[in-house]
């Protein structure tokens, strides 16, 4: 299945949101262990949904053969050559790099994740959880 584009705000991944993106030529992600996590896309100018792609939108897309899927942003698309954009987005986790925390301590991990989300001094969306308990 193609990628699915999705509104910035989007955190269910549950629908179809704005559509597949059917027309896509091409999309690969690139997963290095310690290291990036992008997706590079190709899609045509003549594509269904083409004004609707924008950067901050999440493209929902397939990581590998087990057709399990990952939220992407988008942060860069390139003017059309041959009536062709690239379309490059980062992993949804790099978001976190942009919430500032307060200092604070904590002694288990329960409290370290409740922490990170009500010492966010930015606006943080994500949720925290783990089955450890050290």
């Amino acid at each position: 299945m193609k990628p699915i584009l999705f509104q910035p705000n989007e955190t269910k991944f549950q629908t179809l949101g704005l559509g597949v993106l059917n027309d896509t030529t091409s999309c690969l992600v690139t997963e290095e262990r310690n290291g990036i996590y992008e997706l590079t896309m190709q899609y045509p100018i003549s594509g269904r949904l083409f004004d609707q792609i924008q950067n901050r939108c999440i493209l929902y897309a397939e990581v590998n053969q087990n057709k399990n899927r990952q939220p992407f942003r988008i942060y860069r698309i390139t003017k059309p050559m041959r009536g062709i954009v690239t379309i490059y987005a980062q992993h949804l986790s790099y978001d976190l790099s942009g919430i500032v925390l307060i200092p604070f301590e904590a002694n288990t991990i329960q409290a370290a994740f409740a922490s990170i989300k009500n010492q966010s001094s930015t606006e943080n969306p994500f949720t925290f959880s783990t089955n450890s308990s050290t």
